[in-house]
């Protein structure tokens, strides 16, 4: 299993989700993050009270199925594009264990929900 986490641009992160579950991932979580580093600056923001200049990214988190980390990647890279500097990162690490809490499910199997069938 892998864990990726993409830092996007939060305007496009409507985009990224959308394309997502049209290929069947529809289990992520969206966080509202602040970004401090190179970005555009007509992207960014002052901040008096952090004495910084940020910019308003989401961090997307997923894990999958090791076979499906190459069509993620591709797609949240396509719609989270623009062309700008800053425009994020995508980061995949290996996940060791995975324990879904309700129905006591492990390893890929985790992945799946109460309804679907075990893989093994």
């Amino acid at each position: 299993m892998k864990e990726i986490k993409a830092f996007i641009r939060k305007r496009k992160s409507e985009e990224v989700v959308d394309a997502l579950e049209a290929i069947g991932i529809d289990r992520m979580t969206l966080i509202d993050v602040m970004g401090v580093g190179s970005t555009d600056p007509n992207q960014s923001q002052f901040s008096v009270r952090i004495a910084e200049r940020y910019a308003e990214f989401a961090k997307l988190v997923l894990v999958c199925k090791k076979e499906e980390v190459s069509q993620i990647v591709e797609v949240i890279r396509e719609k989270a594009h623009t062309g700008i500097k800053g425009d994020g990162m995508i980061y995949v690490s290996d996940v060791e264990q995975a324990i879904h809490i309700r129905t006591g499910r492990t390893g890929r199997d985790a992945l799946l929900s109460g309804d679907e069938p075990r893989t093994s």
